[in-house]
């Protein structure tokens, strides 16, 4: 039995940090390619006002799966754990905002 050795980037923070971030930029290149002619806070306020605002949040978090399917081809499991793990806390704060 060989042992494999773990890479440094194999780390359940790391697809976490990368999980929780990459919906952020994929929410403001959206915002910066079609609704920078808006200030920011109105542009939040009118999405939450349309009840779009979730349905944005939760298409941003579509490109974790990229990364997930990255991480565990790279037989990385620890950060395709982390990647994972932030999609779900996308997936608690939507199901939450939902409910109030």
């Amino acid at each position: 039995m060989t042992v494999r050795k773990r890479s440094r980037y194999d780390r359940i923070l790391t697809g976490w940090l990368i999980g929780t971030i990459l919906p952020v930029i994929i929410f403001l290149i959206t915002y910066e390619v079609k609704y920078s002619h808006m200030d920011f806070l109105i542009f939040l306020r009118n999405m939450w006002q349309l009840k779009i605002f979730l349905k944005l949040l939760s298409l941003c978090v579509f490109p974790n799966l990229g990364f997930f399917m990255f991480f565990y081809r790279k037989k990385q499991d620890m950060a395709a754990r982390g990647v994972i793990l932030a999609t779900f806390m996308y997936a608690f704060l939507v199901l939450i905002a939902k409910l109030i």
